[in-house]
């Protein structure tokens, strides 16, 4: 999540007894440094002598660490980040091979973690060393594919795929491990945990929901606006409107974002001609950004929007969310016993 994640977020979600991710996003060499050591400052005490792993992981969307390749090593964000030997690695938006053998041989407990929308990119993902696959669904938040099924539909297939390869060579292939499979997309509480432990998989990603915690880098009016509105379905919108609206597009033409929809979505839906006046549309968007005017400027949402309703704490949601889980498969149980 750029531009929400730091550092105090991060270590708090893994003190809690989940596994916290520190973002890259479109942070600077200096800023993510900052944020590193002091997610390092917090956990330091929960560091294990027997391996020395940092208890966050770090995100990447691959195609901007992809930019760096032309830096020196020593400034690269992935080195650094390696040099904490984080929990994980997530890799998410391009191809993650190249990396792999400098995750292994730089921080070999690292596990690989890849975010892919795509039953063939799952595969891929499974067959380059993926320790953990996670699948994201059309519901979640923020960027992901433009056309792609729905998290109750990708992840059942998924799992049936990435198993069958594994029982057909997995006893004689010493490098492939049973598929760890993770869902993302729509997932704001104990009841979507549940539904995806159910339906096969192995636990869940939550984004949205940790945007409006009380550690989250999210300005308040954003939080409140999350908190107002329902019927995520129908109030949050697949869209690169926002990414055309930016000074520089960084995305393909393959990724949109789901955002709650706001009178920037209303009055570009209404326009005959997308290019008419383009310029002065990025200006009132640049200028709704910097003054944190949310009736326009973006909040990249999921569609389980409607399940949020106060701002908790990390502890309070991870508590919450494995609770209600496990009150909703004892109920399940009971019911067909």
């Amino acid at each position: 999540m750029a531009k929400i994640t730091n550092g105090k977020l991060a270590s708090e979600v893994s003190l809690a007894g989940g596994l916290g991710f520190l973002q890259t996003g479109y942070l600077s060499y200096e800023e993510f440094e900052k944020e590193l050591k002091t997610a390092h400052e917090l956990l330091q005490p929960h560091i294990k002598p027997t391996n020395g792993n940092l208890p966050i992981g770090i995100g990447f969307m691959t195609f901007a660490l992809d930019s760096q390749l032309s830096l020196p090593f020593s400034r690269s964000v992935l080195h650094l980040s390696l040099s904490y030997k984080p929990i994980a690695i997530w890799f998410s938006f391009g191809d993650f091979e190249k990396y792999v053998i400098i995750v292994r041989s730089l921080s070999p407990n690292t596990k690989i973690f890849a975010q892919v929308q795509t039953i063939e990119q799952a595969i891929y993902a499974y067959n380059n060393e993926a320790d953990v696959i996670v699948v994201q669904g059309n519901e979640s938040g923020g960027h992901g594919l433009m056309n792609n099924s729905s998290t109750s539909t990708l992840i059942p297939e998924t799992i049936d795929q990435l198993n069958q390869i594994y029982s057909s060579r997995g006893i004689n292939d010493e490098k492939l491990k049973r598929p760890i499979v993770l869902a993302a997309g729509g997932i704001s509480d104990g009841r979507g945990l549940a539904s995806i432990l159910m339906l096969g998989g192995d636990g869940v990603v939550m984004g949205t929901r940790f945007v409006v915690s009380k550690e989250s880098s999210s300005h308040q009016n954003a939080k409140q606006c999350i908190i107002d509105t329902n019927d995520g379905g129908k109030n949050t919108v697949r869209t690169q409107l926002f990414d055309k609206l930016q000074e520089k597009n960084v995305w393909d033409s393959q990724w949109d974002g789901r955002a709650i929809k706001n009178k920037t979505v209303e009055e570009w839906e209404k326009l005959a001609d997308e290019e008419d006046g383009i310029n002065e549309r990025k200006r009132i968007y640049k200028e709704a950004t910097l003054e944190k005017d949310y009736s326009r400027a973006v909040i990249y949402a999921g569609t389980g929007i409607g399940l949020i309703h106060n701002e908790l704490s990390v502890k309070e949601i991870v508590e919450s969310t494995v609770k209600l889980a496990l009150e909703t498969v004892e109920r399940v149980y009971h019911s067909i016993v």
